[in-house]
């Protein structure tokens, strides 16, 4: 079904993304006390195989912050970080250096929970205001592990539903005082019944 996606759709979509991560940045600026841009470069739809390979290791141990979406549309949205992103929003929050992500005490992964949470929950938000749909999402859930593992887990439903692509939402994020761009990666995986709302609402 999502391949059924024009470019003209994919550009709605992108501009909900930005409207979401606009709103993202002011908030993640208000808790970082720095200027935060978060830009959306692109919103593509991929076979889930590939996601892995968007990573310099395809078994690189990256985080995930997934919130579960329920009310009128229901599934899943995830954020991506790669370990360079995690130790430098790390080091901007804490002031500390994490040498592995597989170590994080409790502070910083409730940091990197609360990041997620205002990431995914911006991006939620705008997209209920663009199809009039109720969205309500559960609390964060953060999950450091193989990337070919988070994958391997949502995979599973999409492939019982007979889908093998996703929706990705490519985020570049930029911190006042941080030279390097960071990047991070908003995966939907609606359920079939609201992969068909949200086709809908986009004029399909």
């Amino acid at each position: 079904m999502l391949e059924k996606l024009t470019e003209v759709q994919l550009d709605a979509i992108k501009e909900v993304g930005n409207i979401g991560t606009g709103n993202a940045a002011t908030a993640l600026s208000m808790m970082l006390d720095k200027k935060v841009d978060i830009s959306v470069p692109q919103v593509k739809v991929i076979p889930i195989s590939k996601i892995p390979f968007l990573f310099d290791n395809p078994e690189e141990v990256v985080c995930s912050v997934k919130m579960e979406l329920k009310e009128d549309m229901t599934g899943e949205i995830l954020l991506i970080f790669d370990p360079l992103t995690v130790k430098t929003l790390a080091k901007v929050l804490t002031g500390m250096e994490i040498s592995d992500v597989t170590e994080l005490d409790d502070f910083s992964s409730s940091i990197l929970k609360e990041i997620g949470n205002i990431m995914c929950g911006s991006y939620v938000t705008a997209l209920a205001g663009f199809t009039n749909l109720f969205i309500n999402p559960e609390p964060p859930e953060l999950t450091v592990d193989m990337i070919s593992a988070i994958i391997s887990e949502i995979s599973i439903p999409l492939a019982l539903a007979g889908e093998e692509n996703i929706m990705l939402i490519e985020t570049l994020i930029e911190i006042e005082g941080v030279e390097k761009q960071l990047q991070g990666y908003l995966l939907l995986v609606p359920s079939v019944d609201s992969l068909e709302k949200l086709l809908k609402a986009l004029g399909m």
